[in-house]
């Protein structure tokens, strides 16, 4: 497991030009950053059925109600726009 998740934060680190700290732990509310610990959080709940009160586990500093939200709203917006939609299709198949 942990080799995947390695990885996937490879994929966010070149796709959103972020360091792998911005990923793992609260610390920056940039944009960047916060988009790739979303599609993180996601992966991690999809993928592996990680629950949102164990995420704290693999983001340092993420409660789970953040955990949720971000779930919530990644969730939306690929609905709502097909970039972003592709921007998860392509973090999949990095």
């Amino acid at each position: 497991m942990e080799k995947k998740l390695k990885r996937s934060r490879f994929a966010l680190m070149t796709m959103f030009e972020v360091l792998e700290n911005d990923i793992l732990y609260m610390n920056s509310r940039k944009q960047s950053t916060v988009h790739a610990r979303m599609f993180y959080n996601y992966y991690l709940l999809k993928n592996f059925n990680i629950p949102h009160n164990q995420i704290k586990n693999y983001i340092e500093g993420m409660h789970h109600a953040t955990s949720i939200y971000l779930k919530n709203k990644l969730e939306n917006e690929m609905k709502q726009y097909d970039s972003v939609q592709m921007q998860w299709l392509t973090f999949l198949f990095f």
